[in-house]
């Protein structure tokens, strides 16, 4: 996935995520010059029980440039992860 944002400005990513299973999304260690922070989990209308909903991560960049960031899902207790996401951000 690429995404394309404005540096200096923060934006919102939101990963899908089933809290109750015990899978997050965690960032891996983000590159110098970008910080990334969780700052919610957004449920889906009407849910079902077992539904989940998105982890919705703040991110800044300090300034312009290509930015490689990655994502593990995994229950916080185990090692390996279950799926990981990179993201590639283009900020200008």
């Amino acid at each position: 996935m690429r995404l394309k944002f404005e540096a200096g400005k923060p934006f919102e990513l939101k990963l899908g995520s089933a809290p109750s299973t015990g899978y997050l999304w965690e960032p891996l260690t983000p590159p110098a010059g970008l910080r990334v922070s969780e700052l919610a989990m957004e449920q889906v209308a009407a849910p079902s029980p077992g539904d989940g909903g998105q982890q919705v991560f703040q991110v800044l960049a300090d300034k312009p440039g290509h930015y490689v960031l990655a994502f593990q899902y995994k229950r916080r207790w185990e090692r390996e992860p279950i799926e990981t996401r990179v993201i590639e951000l283009d900020l200008y």
